[in-house]
């Protein structure tokens, strides 16, 4: 834990939880866009391939978050009490 009471474990869960969200939206996108290829269905197919674009964004927006938490972690001074 952090000395102003920031959980740094729980932060990076979090962090890794959406993450992880993000990678089974696209999966479950992808798999759609299977299923409407199987029926013609242009219109949302085209949807479905902006949505994996933006999710894969997303994903690349997120990379190295762990590193990103634990330099922030280490530039926030102490706190003292008087």
């Amino acid at each position: 834990m952090h000395d102003v009471g920031m959980n740094m474990g729980q932060l990076e869960m979090s962090v890794r939880q959406i993450d992880d969200t993000i990678q089974m939206a696209h999966e479950w996108s992808h798999l759609l866009l299977h299923a409407t290829e199987n029926f013609d269905m242009e219109r949302i197919g085209s949807q479905l391939e902006a949505c994996m674009k933006a999710l894969d964004e997303a994903h690349a927006a997120l990379d190295g978050y762990a590193e990103a938490i634990e330099a922030d972690h280490n530039s926030v001074g102490s706190v003292k009490l008087v």
